[in-house]
């Protein structure tokens, strides 16, 4: 059995927009990943739809079909999801103490939290 692991991140350290950053990964088999893939296909082709799920640009529900029916489709399969989040106010503090940039820390933190998250998701 393959089993496929995704990870992304939202609201970058290094990025003055907000007070925390997230950081998920998502697995699950590939047999589910392919499955989900046509299954969300589909509905996009039912709502006549092409575009990305952002959800930061998630403004109004003229898009509620289809990020619900997409995350709908998601959470009823066996799938594992890890997240963490990071207050940026803290994660600011740590840097300081370290005397790198906040750009530093987030390469570091981009080794290191992937690492965790995946461990979790394997073990």
């Amino acid at each position: 059995m393959n089993y496929a692991i995704y990870f992304d991140e939202s609201n970058k350290l290094d990025q003055p927009n907000g007070g925390y950053s997230y950081y998920g990964a998502l697995g699950a088999s590939e047999h589910i990943i392919n499955d989900s893939i046509k299954s969300i296909e589909e509905i996009n082709k039912q709502i006549k739809t092409k575009n990305e799920m952002h959800f930061v640009e998630y403004t109004s529900d003229t898009n509620f079909v289809k990020y619900f029916k997409t995350l709908n489709e998601i959470i009823n399969q066996d799938i594992s999801i890890n997240i963490m989040i990071v207050n940026n106010e803290h994660a600011k503090k740590i840097a300081d103490r370290m005397a790198v940039t906040m750009t530093q820390l987030r390469e570091l933190f981009y080794v290191k939290i992937p690492e965790r998250l995946f461990y979790g998701m394997v073990r």
